[in-house]
């Protein structure tokens, strides 16, 4: 008879999770994200303008893609310990759900506004939340969180 398996057993629903997820996500750095979503969004559509192209909403998605990627992923490698960032440590692909839907409900905002039909603006805000799933659990996964200094 073989070991039950060593990872940690989660009895949360899907509506705690969550809860859980946005007090994480609420600990982000705030103004790094910002930072890193005005110099995507600016260097795309510095591209899209030099080739006399104007794209407002493509720039602002992807820098919604790194917005919330960085904030995401930011919160998970701070050095603070609570009970919350302990379960999205463990559990970092659930915790990347919420970054995910924020940038795809974001980006379907954006590609309505921008004109798009329905179908193609439930499949662009798809692939890009998809990105920052992707990215987010990505980094939970691998990155362990900074040491503290005072240790």
């Amino acid at each position: 008879m073989s070991a039950p398996p060593s990872t940690p057993k989660t009895d949360l629903s899907r509506r705690e999770e969550m809860a859980v997820s946005g007090t994480v996500f609420s600990d982000a750095p705030w103004k790094l994200a910002g930072a890193a979503g005005v110099v995507v969004t600016a260097a795309d559509l510095a591209f899209h303008l030099f080739s006399l192209h104007l794209a407002w909403a493509t720039a602002l998605s992807l820098g919604s893609v790194a917005f919330f990627t960085v904030a995401g992923a930011g919160a998970l490698v701070r050095s603070r310990h609570t009970r919350a960032l302990r379960w999205a440590r463990n559990w970092p692909w659930r915790y990347a759900a919420l970054p995910g839907a924020a940038t795809a409900i974001l980006v379907f905002a954006l590609t309505v506004l921008h004109g798009s039909a329905i179908p193609g603006a439930v499949f662009t805000s798809l692939w890009h939340g998809g990105i920052t799933y992707g990215l987010t659990g990505a980094v939970g996964s691998v990155v362990r969180p900074r040491r503290s200094q005072n240790v």
